[in-house]
């Protein structure tokens, strides 16, 4: 995973819910990366992985297609 890349799917996780563990393999993952210049291919699994989770989590659930229908449009 290349810098800019890599920035691109912190920057888009950050701006979602993340859970204590997430939150800590993304700071763990940023530090390696800012040391080595590199990540591991089971670091970009589980980051890819995340990110892949949140963007279906949005999708499912938060789609205007999901949300709740407003009373008032009912027929009467």
């Amino acid at each position: 995973m290349d810098d800019k890349r890599l920035k691109c799917t912190l920057i888009r996780l950050k701006s979602d819910e993340l859970t204590l563990r997430e939150s800590q393999f993304i700071e763990a993952v940023e530090k390696h990366f800012q040391e080595k210049g590199v990540l591991t291919d089971q670091q970009e699994s589980i980051l890819e992985g995340i990110y892949r989770e949140k963007i279906w989590m949005r999708k499912t659930f938060f789609s205007r297609n999901n949300l709740p229908k407003d009373s008032s449009s009912k027929a009467k």
